[in-house]
């Protein structure tokens, strides 16, 4: 089909088997992408479907990879399958992490070292392998007529740019993606390959509706309140954004973050 933005591309989705992932998952294959679907298992909380099979019954190229970003092993063989099965990578979208946090905010003083590490390991340390094995295959490839090796898509958090009181993990693992973020794009900004950064704000998915006790909460309604758009986000908004970074019409920017908050941050 013409005017598909990422006709025929490979791309990795990590986090694919929910919320914003699952949707990247969609929104990349109707913009012809092929999807190594990437997750600890293949259905997350709320879906029935898993989103390689939901992928392929709309006729789409999909695979699922079981996939524990905190660990090398596991990236070198995400990279090595979506090789094997497509013969190249063109994408990445390091969208998986955790706020377990998020139901149980606690003040610095009282925060678990062990909790605090999970975020370090599956937020930022999943970012940084999720760079660097796709990176290394990245060049290895001949590029694109356009000269484009490879497209980097990291997904941070709203709290990149903010504070928020009782997150801290959170917070770091995410400050930790929005800046390597920016320095990756340096390291390989002369092969080909761009490396940018989405920053969601508030958005109905699972994940917040376990933190406010569900969408229709007086703790969502305050949140919302708080938002300039007065809405929450879907994960559609991700997904397009994600769409935009990882497509040709993005292969002269790069080490940006991209806020997609309902304007909150603005504020």
């Amino acid at each position: 089909m013409s005017g598909q933005r990422l006709h025929n591309r490979i791309a990795i989705v990590t986090g694919s088997s929910q919320g914003i992932g699952r949707e990247i998952c969609n929104q990349f294959f109707v913009e012809g992408a092929f999807l190594i679907c990437a997750d600890l298992k293949p259905t997350g909380q709320g879906e029935t479907v898993p989103t390689h099979e939901w992928i392929s019954q709309k006729g789409g190229k999909a695979i699922f990879v079981e996939t524990d970003v905190s660990k090398a092993e596991s990236w070198k063989a995400l990279v090595a399958k979506a090789v094997e099965v497509y013969g190249r990578l063109d994408i990445v979208v390091n969208n998986a992490g955790i706020c377990s946090e998020a139901g149980n905010p606690q003040p610095i003083d009282q925060v678990e070292e062990d909790a605090f590490d999970a975020h370090m390991h599956i937020n930022a340390r999943g970012v940084f392998l999720g760079s660097k094995y796709p990176v290394q295959q990245f060049k290895k490839q001949e590029p694109h007529a356009n000269g484009m090796r490879g497209w980097i898509v990291n997904f941070a958090s709203m709290v990149s740019n903010i504070g928020m009181q009782g997150l801290t993990g959170y917070t770091a693992s995410k400050g930790a993606v929005a800046a390597m973020t920016r320095t990756i794009a340096l390291d390989v900004a002369k092969q080909g390959i761009v490396a940018n950064c989405i920053a969601p704000g508030f958005s109905q998915t699972a994940m917040l509706d376990n933190a406010l006790g569900g969408a229709l909460s007086a703790a969502a309604e305050g949140v919302k309140a708080a938002i300039p758009r007065g809405i929450f986000g879907q994960p559609l908004d991700h997904a397009r954004a994600a769409v935009y970074l990882a497509s040709d019409d993005a292969q002269w920017i790069t080490g940006i973050t991209l806020n997609v908050d309902g304007g909150l941050v603005a504020q």
